[in-house]
Formats: C-alpha cells, structure tokens, sequence
C-alpha cells in the first residue's frame, strides 16, 4: 500500500482521493447565493455578507462554510431569516455555543452557529435544514481602513489558494476550495471623496452609494479615496454612549533597520493580480522584486536594510547584512525565482537568530500553516507583514503581525509598489497596541493600527446615545480592541455582552418555533471557489526543479527530475482495506502486523456523516466490509453480550456506540451518533463495561486482517 506519514506537512494520499471521491459525488452544494453591503464612515468599514443556504436534497442536511477572515476585523452580528421569521444570534462561550448548537442537532431544531477556528479563519455552519428548505444567513464584522495617504483600504477575502503544509484542525473546519465562481453582487455607502474597487467598474445609484458585482473567486479590493475624519457614535449593548475618532497616523521620523523577509516559494509564480491593472500578468514574486528595486529613492540615507528569500530554506540575499538604500537595486536583482515550499515559519526562526534588527517584514502570499505563531512571537521583534496576490491567506500571519505590533498590509490590484509605501509609513511610527483605562471593563482606549490612530472612550447610560446597525458597530469595535486589555474573565463577559465572535466566544441561535426535522442531519461542505490562477500554480510547482510545495488535501507533487519519496506504511487512513483495494495503488502488506491496526482505527474509518443515521439504527449495510466483519465478530463475544444485557441495548448498536465514542474526539459526526444511541442509557455504566472492549478486540483486529 503506497501511503506517506501525515506528518511535517506530508499529506496521506489515501485521504487525499477520498476527499477527491467524496467532492466528485455530485451532491448540490448548499450555498446558493451571496451579497455583500459595505457602510463607511470616519475610517471605519461595517460589512454585511448575505449568505442564502438551500437544501435541494430529500433529507435534512447540515450546512458548513469555513472561511479566511480578516485578522483584525471585530465579528459581532449574526441573523437568520427562516420563513417569516427574523433570529438573531446571541454570544455564548465557545463550548457553550458548541454545545446549544448540538443540543438543538440533537432535537431536530434549525440552529446556526458561527465560530472562529483559528485566528484568521471562521466557520458558519446551519443545522437542519430541512429537505427544499432555504435560509438567509447574515454576518457582520467592522475594520479600520488600511490608510495610504489620503486614502484608505478595505479588503474583503472571499476565497484562499492551496495553502502548505497541515492546519492541524478537524476535516469538517479546514479550508477547502473547488466551488465554481459567481458574481457577488456589492453595495457601498459612504462619506468619502469616492469608492473604487479593484479590477471592477462600479454604478453610482445615489450620493455616497456605489454598486457593483464582483466575482466570488478573488477577494473584494476597495480604495476609498479622500476618506474624512470624524467623530463616530455607537451604543453598546448595555445601554453605554460610545465614542470614536479614527485618524490618519503621522509618518514618524524613526530610521529603518529592517529585515525583509522575501516568500519565493512556487506558489509566488502565480500572478499578482487577475483583475485589476495591466501589470496584473506579471508573477507575484516579479511584482515584488520590482517594488524594491524601486525602493532606494524613497528611503533615507540613514535607512539599514537587509534582504532575505525562502522557500523550503532561507537564504541570504548577498551577505544577508543591512546595507544602506544605494545596495539594495542590486540585491532585489538577484532574488530568485519561485521555487518549492512555503516553510514561513522556519525562515523567520532563521533571520530572528542571525539578525539583531527590530523589526521584520515578511513579503509573501501568507499560503502556509507552518509558523509556530506563539513561539515567534516572544523573540521581542516587531514583524510586519505584507500580503501579496488575490489568493493570499492573513490567518497565520496576519495572528503573528497582531501579537508583535506590527501591521498587516495588502496589495490592491497589482500595485506592489504602493503597499510598500505604507509599509515604511508604518514602520517609521512605533504601534501602539491597545492600551486602556479600568480594569474588569473599559473606560477608555488608544491604538494605532493599519496606519491609523484610534481612540474610543464609553461615556456611561445615555438615553441620546446613537442607534442602529452602525452605532452597533462602533460599539463592537471599541470592545474588540479592549479585549487583548482585559484579562480572561473580563475579556469574556464583554465579548458575550457586545455578542462578538473570538476565540472565547460564539454566536448560536436556535429556531425553537419551527418545525423539527427526524434523524440527524448529514454534513454537506460548500467549497470556497477556485481562485482563477489555481490551476496555473499546479501546473508550475510540477514543472520545478526543486522540493514543491505539498499542499493542504492534495497529494504531493514532485518535480521531473526527483523520484517520488519512498512510501511507508501508515497505521490509519479513513475508509478501510476495501477502499484502498478499489485504488489499484499497490499490494497490501502479507504481513498484517504490518498495519498495527487496532479497534481505534476501525472507528476513525466509519463514514460517521454519511452512515450515522443507518448506524444508530444498528444497521451494517453500508459498511465497508472489514469494519462490518469487525462489529459482527466483537458482537459474538460473550463479554459483549453480558455488557449489551446489562445496558438493555441490542448487542449490535453498543458495538457502534462504543466505536463512536472511540472516534468523538477527532469526529463531531461520531459524537453526535454516541449522543444519539446513549440518550436514555446510563452513560456511567456505558463506560464502566465497555472500558475493557478494546483489549477484548485485540484478536479480532487480527482475524479480520
């Protein structure tokens, strides 16, 4: 059996075609429509996305969309429109929400929930959705404009690229694209000088209101031009008048001594822009070389900078030194080309040990789960990021530029060039992380962020306080930059109190008035749609010379002049022997010892979504045939029966549950199926009888192989 370890960023290849197999099934995709509004004041953007989720099938399904976020957005609003109904959703804890929300899977009722899985990435998922059932979900999340001059930015990221190496989260809540791209439709209010979206012609409807569609697979670039300062007024949640001023930040007069940390791995040969300006032909990696080599005339004679690449490894670009502005046209000349992985953690491990500089840019299209984020975070240094390409990922280091103070700045349209502008801008002026007055909750804050100074002050109970959707949002956002103040208690009780998303809460909402649905519902993925230079970046990587990237849910490529690695065995994969003999891929091993297979890996190889309803009925029909030996031969124990007796279950469904509750740790479908079959069954003595099975299944595990 050719298999490879699932480890240091190897993917399984007997995973990678069952994701392959299971995509290619044809099942409607749920997700049937998408719109998105902007609202923008005084340097403040409120986005609204419309998401219409519609089951097409004749059973209920679950409905999930895991997708990249902006890193210091503040999420703080969700509603549901189920028929004539409006819900809105309320913050719980996180396990409290997980738990309202499987509560409500469990009773049959419609549920929404919406959770970050990782800073940087959020997960939306609809539970029990009827069969022809349709349902509008909305979700709002506020971000200070990225300043640029006189000028402002706001992206909105509506898919990612393959990303490298593994995420380390569950298969339901990783990133996964395929879904074919539509037009979004946009609406933007303003009080600006005027809104421009990249590669996109947009229609005045009225003054200070611009619409447009765009395409779902690249993300939605907004340049909003003579932006005007203000005061802006919201109320929270508990009644308290709130203040803003959000203003352009000063360019400081700090001289650079910088490392730029240069991403040129494969997926860098893709181009920088599909949709904006004529340039947007030109690679990732060429875009940048070009904006620093145009770099020299605007830095300062005292300016120190030095210039480094990686891929798999990091390299020094010349000495790897800092050298003044007048060497640095000859440095970027000898960047190389786009080449192997995306191994940003490691790099910047690297230059963090070389180099004594302050601070760290980090120039690259963010496509990779390999940074230690916490680790890194405590070298003291300050690492900025600048993400490039319409297939960038923010999560990772958009999460490592928040933790250091640095900022996190992205192109629009192909115009390297400007970003790095702001880059330096920021660089020159310390951020400022939030920083507030009272201690268990806010009275005031300051921050500097996306080249912008913030402040916020809560003004107590007034009736005269400001309301409506934007109100709410400035209120949202001053509590979202007080949190990293607070302490974890504080930072909670406002998080719930404000109804915000983080990494300490959720927000749920149950429809307990509408009809309930029977059995529990079947999870159906919507992909992110392909971004448009995907398939270019494929074709690419498999044409290098060098190691390639191997990326997320897909198998490794390797380049014509290297051999495929040497396959070893892997002791689990998802779907059983009889999957991997359908694959014609190799022998399996004579020797069953060879697999060190035991009751654990029968359990993670059950289909729990698509089987669980035949399962908790005790049904072995659409078993794969050595799982289904397994359960039958663990049923004929006499051990086995005794337990099943004394539990007053049939033989057959404790074998299940017991296997399910094996795999509910790494399979929220196989907890819901151990939820399901051990309602009414004295759940401590459950454990008490079948704590001994897995040494009674030893033997079988060898008679089935």
């Amino acid at each position: 059996m050719n298999m490879l370890k699932a480890e240091e960023g190897l993917i399984d290849p007997i995973a990678a075609l069952v994701a392959s197999r299971e995509a290619g099934k044809g099942q409607p995709v749920p997700l049937a429509a998408v719109a998105v509004s902007v609202t923008i004041q005084g340097g403040l953007a409120l986005v609204e996305t419309k998401r219409t989720f519609r089951n097409k099938e004749e059973s209920p399904i679950e409905a999930l969309l895991t997708i990249p976020v902006p890193v210091q957005a503040t999420f703080f609003g969700l509603t549901a429109r189920i028929g004539e109904r409006v819900l809105h959703g309320v913050a719980q804890g996180r396990s409290q929400a997980r738990e309202t929300y499987e509560e409500a899977v469990e009773e049959g009722q419609a549920a929404v929930l919406h959770e970050e899985v990782l800073r940087g990435i959020h997960s939306l998922s609809v539970a029990n959705l009827a069969a022809g059932a349709t349902v509008e979900v909305s979700t709002r999340w506020t971000e200070v404009l990225r300043c640029a001059g006189t000028s402002g930015r706001l992206r909105i990221p509506m898919t990612v690229g393959e990303v490298y190496g593994s995420s380390g989260l569950p298969e339901a809540d990783d990133l996964v694209h395929g879904g074919a791209p539509t037009n979004v439709p946009i609406r933007v209010r303003h009080n600006a000088g005027g809104v421009r979206l990249a590669g996109v012609n947009t229609r005045p409807e009225a003054e200070g209101l611009v619409v447009a569609e765009v395409p779902s697979n690249v993300p939605i670039d907004l340049q909003v031009d003579a932006w005007k300062p203000g005061l802006l007024k919201g109320r929270s949640r508990d009644g308290k008048a709130v203040e803003m001023r959000i203003e352009p930040a000063g360019e400081g007069d700090a001289h650079l001594n910088l490392a730029v940390l240069v991403d040129h791995s494969g997926s860098m040969y893709t181009p920088c822009s599909v949709t904006g300006t004529a340039s947007g032909d030109l690679s990732s990696h060429e875009s940048v070389r070009r904006a620093l080599s145009g770099l020299a005339r605007k830095l300062r004679p005292q300016d120190r900078l030095a210039l480094w690449e990686f891929d798999n490894v990091c390299d020094p670009v010349g000495t790897g030194q800092p050298v003044a502005p007048a060497e640095l046209p000859a440095l970027a000349a000898a960047l190389q080309p786009p080449r192997g992985g995306t191994e940003i953690g490691r790099a910047l491990e690297q230059v963090i040990q070389s180099l004594e500089t302050p601070d760290l840019l980090l120039i690259t299209d963010g496509l990779s789960y390999d940074i230690d984020v916490q680790r890194i975070a405590r070298s003291g240094r300050r690492i900025s990021v600048l993400l490039v390409g319409e297939d960038s990922l923010e999560a990772m280091v958009g999460h490592l530029a928040a933790l250091t103070g640095g900022d996190v700045y992205c192109t629009f349209s192909a115009n390297v060039a400007a970003a790095l502008d702001a880059c330096l801008h920021g660089l020159r002026t310390r951020c400022q992380n939030p920083q507030a007055t009272g201690a268990d909750a806010p009275e005031s804050i300051r921050a500097t962020r996306c080249n912008a100074n913030i402040e916020a002050r809560w003004l107590g109970s007034a009736e005269s306080a400001e309301e409506g959707e934007f109100a709410e949002a400035v209120a949202a956002h001053a509590a979202g930059l007080a949190l990293g103040t607070l302490d974890q208690g504080a930072a909670t009780r406002l998080a719930v109190r404000e109804g915000l998303v983080t990494h300490l809460t959720s927000l749920v909402l149950v429809d307990r008035e509408g009809e309930k649905v029977d059995g529990l519902p079947v999870t159906r993925k919507a992909p992110l749609p392909t971004p448009p230079m995907g398939s270019g970046q494929v074709a690419y990587c498999m044409a290098m010379p060098s190691s390639p990237p191997i990326r997320s849910g897909i198998a490794p490529m390797v380049g014509r002049d290297r051999p495929p690695p040497e396959p070893k065995p892997s002791a689990k994969y998802r779907r059983g022997i009889s999957f991997a003999r359908d694959l014609e891929m190799a022998a399996l091993p004579a020797d069953p010892e060879d697999f060190e297979f035991g009751s654990r890996d029968f359990a993670l190889d059950i289909d729990w979504n698509g089987l669980a309803n035949a399962l908790v009925e005790g049904n072995l029909d659409s078993l794969d045939e050595p799982v289904a030996e397994f359960v039958s031969m663990m049923v004929g124990l006499e051990e086995v029966q005794r337990a099943a007796t004394d539990l007053g279950m049939d033989p057959v469904r404790l074998v299940i549950a017991w296997l399910a509750s094996s795999a509910a740790k790494e399979s929220r479908h196989a907890k819901r199926v151990a939820r399901r079959m051990l309602k009414s069954v004295d759940r401590k003595r459950f454990e008490e009888l079948s704590v001994g099975f897995d040494e009674l299944a030893e033997p079988v595990d060898k008679l089935v192989f």
